[in-house]
């Protein structure tokens, strides 16, 4: 009789102490899911323009393999407003490149306002909101006229031709991938 007690009172501690290391594997399994943030680059371009343009937020030479590269383009028709218009630009988890470019359309000269450029990958963000950092972190083509004081453009054309666009500088792109 003494032996079927110990026994059962065996089995009991041993299905009690199994499911306590089930539920303790689950708890940990569901905090490393919440460390994982997911890495997809979120680009909101805010701005005013006084034309109406299609404008891009592109990011180019996205390594697929080491044979291939590829870009992704993101378009929107723009139209003037009083109003503080948004081109809201998500990329795919695991598209990231070196080379990320703001296109201003290039069917007309025209002014452009810059009011923000928020940029997040990961669990970085930068809001990018004063002339110096316009300066600090873009680099602006010849077609675009900036006074380094101000968040207002002025497009133009340079011998007959209208292709402006600013690209993100390494500094910031390494801030948003943590390096």
């Amino acid at each position: 009789m003494q032996k079927k007690s110990y026994l059962i009172i065996v089995l009991a501690i041993l299905s009690f102490s199994c499911n306590n290391v089930e539920k303790s594997k689950k708890d940990t399994d569901q905090s490393s899911k919440k460390l994982d943030v997911v890495k997809k680059l979120s680009v909101s371009f805010n701005f005013k323009t006084n034309k109406a343009d299609v404008f891009k937020i592109m990011m180019n030479n996205i390594v697929v393999d080491e044979l291939q590269k590829k870009n992704i383009e993101i378009f929107e028709n723009v139209i003037p407003s009083s109003n503080v218009d948004a081109i809201v630009a998500k990329f795919d988890p695991g598209n990231m490149s070196n080379n990320i470019v703001f296109h201003l359309g290039n069917k007309t000269i025209k002014e452009v306002e810059i009011k923000s450029i928020l940029v997040s990958y990961g669990n970085n963000q930068y809001n990018i909101s004063t002339a110096k950092d316009l300066s600090k972190y873009f680099v602006f083509n010849q077609f675009i006229e900036r006074d380094s004081l101000s968040k207002k453009l002025i497009i133009k054309k340079v011998d007959g031709k209208l292709f402006p666009f600013f690209t993100m500088k390494q500094n910031l792109i390494k801030l948003l991938k943590g390096e």
